[in-house]
């Protein structure tokens, strides 16, 4: 009896711990390195969200996309492609962008602005710039 009282104690100790570390250390993603899951530009992009939310949401957002078109605004750590898609960079902007310049990025999708209809980028890297 005292080993099983034992036992099941450690046991529960053990889970625990485990459940903490899954639910408050869990594992970052690096975007950068995770393959494409889909690449398609700005103005496509938008226009799925604008024309059908649920199912563009379905399908693009968590997914690490690749798109691109003209910048439009360009902030500390984020730019605005052809005015329907915000991306945040991780880091300070350390090549100069400018507006008009064409760019491909890759990011996570995490959403869209309905009030703004932009769509949301995040953990953005540059890829190419034209």
């Amino acid at each position: 009896m005292k080993y099983a009282l034992i036992s099941l104690t450690v046991l529960i100790i053990l889970s625990g711990f485990v459940i903490y570390e899954k639910v408050f250390n869990p594992v970052h993603r690096e975007i950068a390195k995770e393959p494409t899951a889909f690449a398609i530009s700005a103005d496509e992009l938008q226009f799925h969200f604008a024309d059908d939310q649920e199912t563009a949401a379905h399908k693009y957002i968590d997914k690490v996309i690749e798109t691109h078109g003209a910048i439009t605004e360009v902030g500390t750590n984020t730019i605005v492609l052809e005015n329907r898609v915000q991306v945040y960079f991780l880091n300070d902007l350390k090549r100069g962008l400018t507006i008009g310049e064409n760019v491909n990025i890759k990011g996570r999708c995490v959403g869209f602005d309905e009030l703004l209809l932009a769509v949301k980028i995040d953990q953005a890297t540059t890829i190419k710039t034209n």
